[in-house]
């Protein structure tokens, strides 16, 4: 047996202790796990026995990362939902305007910086509200894929906001080019990945 394998046992046992410089010890021996067949001294910790199976589980659904092919997929159908969204918004102010008697329905002339300040808030909204509550945007719907934690799990609030933030960073989207993880995935500890 060799170390990993002992570990599985160790990991659920009520005697472990953690060691800085050594990891797992036993907390009997004082030393790391040294059993060929079983440890004579092993007992089931019934709550961290549940931590490690649900860690297992959670691992073997969500092993496979999403490419880049369908993570440019998943940009494309997200930029064209916040589009129509941007779109819908624009023509719900134009009616406001015309029941008060102001628009004369041309196209509002906004600056670049107002541009980008207008796409940086329905981006951070869109995909705040999208993964905070599914782990999923329109894009990951249709490629079957969702935002993980780095554990596994289903992202919190705080998460989501980081990753929606990096997001609206310029050039955040280039930065797959150079590497397997975008900026918004590495600086909010996320990955993004195939649903089984």
């Amino acid at each position: 047996m060799n170390r990993q394998e002992r570990l599985k046992f160790c990991k659920v046992c009520l005697h472990q202790k953690n060691d800085i410089d050594k990891g797992i010890l036993c907390s009997i021996t004082n030393q790391q796990p040294t059993f060929e067949v079983e440890c004579t001294m092993f007992k089931a910790d019934k709550l961290k026995k549940h931590d490690v199976d649900m860690a297992d589980i959670r691992n073997a659904i969500h092993q496979e990362e999403a490419d880049k092919g369908t993570r440019l997929v998943n940009y494309i159908i997200d930029r064209l939902a916040m589009i129509a969204i941007a779109f819908v918004l624009f023509f719900a102010y134009e009616i406001v305007q015309i029941a008060n008697g102001v628009s004369t329905i041309k196209e509002p002339e906004i600056s670049t910086l107002e541009d980008f300040i207008i796409s940086a808030i329905i981006a951070f909204i869109y995909y705040t509200i999208m993964e905070v509550t599914t782990g999923r945007t329109i894009g990951k719907l249709i490629t079957k894929t969702k935002v993980i934690n780095a554990d596994g799990n289903k992202p919190d609030l705080g998460t989501i906001v980081i990753r929606s933030l990096s997001r609206i960073v310029p050039f955040n989207a280039l930065s797959f080019l150079f590497s397997d993880k975008g900026w918004h995935d590495r600086w909010s500890d996320t990955r993004v990945v195939k649903v089984k």
